[in-house]
């Protein structure tokens, strides 16, 4: 470590901070190009004029030429001679809703003031929050964050890589209990791809399952419901010949427990299929990971808050569940086979096979 000042790093140092600081604000300008649907309107129009996407977005020109000078420098738009342009990889990452890739949900609102206060209350007490306290924008975020991943691997890459589970979910009779299923991304994908399955999704929020039902009602899936409940409930629900945990078990209080209870719920020979983010097991271990400060600043907003949202809350954090870990966790309860598979497309998440 260094101790002694040096004056020449200062200047780098110091705008290496407002990089920091300009993340925020770039990140709120982000949400607005998708909460305005600016995204989609350039991409209809484009190469056009302030005025021109003004006009297709249904805008002002001045606050719309404002935010288009700071997607041009935050390098995502294109501008030649007065006409702009999303980047050919903004425009599949911000507008293809059929590519792997689409992230717009990554821009949710701006942390609340409220939010921060609480956080900051959680320093002194110890009690974090639950994903269901900040409010119905971060379960809408959290829904987008992986919907395009799921509903691009799920099936044809992951499942596809589980010796016989998806001959078997084909075959009909099979249940399939997607535990932590939020707004129901994962779970209608599944009732969809496999209807003589039986697919039910549990979650704890009211507001997640609110939005699954009403996504489930439009997709008019007669082989999917969706219950209140949590891995405590599981032997309400089982056993499933296919128990599924997508980006779950790091948030929750006592993990442990929960990989108790799903030992409990699976059938002998099914399949737990688990997704976890790629943590990597310490903090020098983790430095090689890209955009770690997110992670970090993620796990002590939501994903670690959640974790220590009750008393004596294990508190894994979002890095927390790396293979070695969960391994160990799941073998504590009577499994016998782990197995992790790569996903190469995706980044972020680990995923398991884990049975009797």
């Amino acid at each position: 470590m260094r101790t002694e000042f040096d004056p020449d790093r200062l200047p780098l140092a110091i705008l290496e901070l407002f990089r920091i600081k300009q993340g925020e604000m770039v990140s709120a300008l982000m949400h607005l190009g998708a909460r305005l649907e600016l995204w989609d309107a350039l991409s209809g129009c484009e190469p056009c004029t302030s005025d021109e996407l003004a006009e297709a977005a249904g805008l002002r020109e001045r606050w719309v030429r404002e935010w288009l000078h700071g997607m041009v420098a935050a390098g995502v738009v294109q501008h030649d001679d007065g006409r702009f342009a999303l980047t050919p990889e903004a425009r599949v990452a911000l507008t293809d809703r059929g590519h792997w890739a689409y992230m717009p949900g990554v821009y949710g609102p701006p942390l609340t003031h409220r939010e921060i206060e609480r956080t900051a209350e959680a320093f002194r007490t110890g009690v974090g929050m639950t994903w269901d306290e900040h409010g119905d924008h971060a379960c809408h975020m959290q829904c987008a964050m992986s919907a395009a991943r799921q509903e691009s691997f799920l099936v044809p890459e992951v499942l596809a890589a589980f010796d016989g589970a998806t001959d078997r979910l084909q075959a009909g009779g099979a249940r399939i209990v997607d535990v932590g299923c939020g707004s129901g991304v994962a779970a209608r994908l599944l009732a969809s791809s496999f209807p003589a399955a039986e697919v039910v999704g549990i979650d704890p929020s009211e507001r997640a399952l609110a939005a699954a039902r009403a996504r489930a009602q439009e997709a008019d899936l007669d082989n999917l419901t969706l219950e209140q409940g949590t891995f405590d409930d599981l032997d309400r629900f089982g056993p499933a010949d296919l128990l599924v945990t997508l980006d779950v078990l790091h948030d929750l209080p006592r993990p442990q427990q929960a990989v108790a209870a799903a030992a409990r719920s699976l059938a002998p020979d099914g399949w737990w299929l688990v997704a976890d983010i790629k943590g990597r097991g310490d903090l020098e271990s983790n430095l090689k990971i890209p955009l770690l400060p997110y992670m970090y600043a993620m796990s002590v907003f939501y994903c670690m808050s959640s974790g220590l949202s009750e008393p004596d809350g294990e508190g894994l954090g979002t890095l927390g569940l790396h293979p070695a870990r969960l391994e160990e966790m799941v073998r504590n309860e009577g499994f016998t086979r782990f197995t992790p598979h790569e996903v190469e497309q995706d980044p972020t998440n680990w995923y398991y096979e884990i049975r009797r």
